[in-house]
């Protein structure tokens, strides 16, 4: 039996849903982990630190992601575990955890499969839920736990809380990983998710023998030439609107061919477009393929951008969310312009 959560201060919302999941974790001996494609340090933190204490317990477990690991997050402990292919039919009995998504289609071209196969199914997930339950393309009475939790700073605290609830021991190796998570989704801690729980949770862990100087240079200083020829060439494309309020920056298939570099190396370009002082909403469009484009939206305002995202198909949190869609840079800019520029009354375009 699952230990009771005693954290009412640090939790939002009841323990119940979180206790089910333990509960199912615990009676569970085959396990097939996997999270969104394009995984993030959240995604990866959370898979990595719950597989690696599965294990630790003698579980069969499967972890999985549809691309290689981003070449950032490499030194994440346990990543020689993920696979690229996963067994079709799943085994009997597997039960399928989904981490940092809620959306089958996030999952990658194997989703659906994986849930029809699954033999039970957990999601453990802080974003805002879009349109129909996945429940609703899952048949047959498989048991079926979402955990969504929007007001959390990351999917690894429930995994921390999960694994804290067990009583399962948290090792150096875990720790990191989850500590890592943490810390890229909060944006080293700046972004308006962090708050006093974060703060206590990385120092736990921290505790469990994390080295913060090691994690933040791995993530923040480990970065290749080639991407900042292609930093450089994308804030060329700074645009500001509406009053200043609005901050665009973009990059081209022609700028990632001049320079080399790949999208694994644009993240939180954002971020050069957010920190301007004026700046409430900054909007990132990659074009990486001609014709595919990814958008990454970030509010400093009460503007809701996980609205605005699902707008186009997409979704998030309300101060940063995404989407991708089909069509070009420039296409997907007009379309997003129009709808900013209404809500804030200017059209006026500024070069930086």
């Amino acid at each position: 039996m699952a230990a009771k959560i005693d954290m009412a201060e640090s939790l939002p919302g009841d323990t119940k849903t979180l206790e089910a999941v333990m509960e199912l974790i615990s009676k569970a001996d085959r396990f097939l982990l996997t999270c969104h494609v394009k995984p993030d340090g959240d995604a990866l933190g959370s898979l990595l630190g719950l597989g690696l204490a599965l294990m630790g317990r003698g579980r069969d477990v499967t972890l999985f992601t549809e691309e290689p690991v981003p070449y950032k997050l490499g030194f994440l402990p346990g990543t020689e575990y993920i696979v690229n292919e996963a067994p079709d039919p799943l085994p009997p009995g597997t039960t399928l955890v989904i981490l940092d998504c809620n959306e089958p289609s996030r999952i990658g071209r194997y989703g659906q499969r994986f849930i029809n196969q699954a033999s039970s199914i957990l999601v453990l997930d802080h974003h805002l839920s879009r349109g129909p339950s996945p429940g609703q393309d899952i048949s047959g009475d498989h048991p079926y736990i979402r955990c969504i939790l929007p007001d959390v700073f990351a999917a690894a605290a429930l995994v921390f809380w999960v694994l804290k609830g067990l009583g399962w021991p948290i090792s150096r190796d875990i720790a990191t990983n989850l500590y890592t998570a943490i810390l890229s989704d909060t944006g080293s801690f700046r972004h308006s998710n962090t708050n006093k729980t974060t703060f206590e949770m990385a120092g736990e862990l921290v505790g469990y023998g994390v080295d913060p100087y090691f994690v933040a240079n791995m993530l923040y200083e480990n970065h290749p030439l080639c991407r900042q020829h292609l930093l450089a060439m994308a804030l060329d494309t700074i645009e500001i609107r509406g009053h200043g309020r609005i901050g665009l920056i973009q990059v081209t298939p022609e700028m990632f061919r001049a320079s080399g570099a790949t999208e694994q190396d644009t993240e939180d370009f954002v971020g050069h477009v957010r920190c301007i002082d004026t700046v409430e909403i900054a909007i990132f469009i990659k074009e990486a393929r001609a014709g595919q484009v990814s958008v990454s939206l970030r509010s400093k305002s009460s503007f809701n951008v996980a609205e605005l995202a699902r707008e186009f198909g997409g979704g998030g949190h309300f101060h940063a969310a995404g989407f991708r869609t089909s069509g070009t840079a420039s296409d997907v800019r007009a379309a997003l312009l129009e709808r900013l520029d209404a809500y804030f009354g200017d059209s006026e375009e500024t070069d930086v």
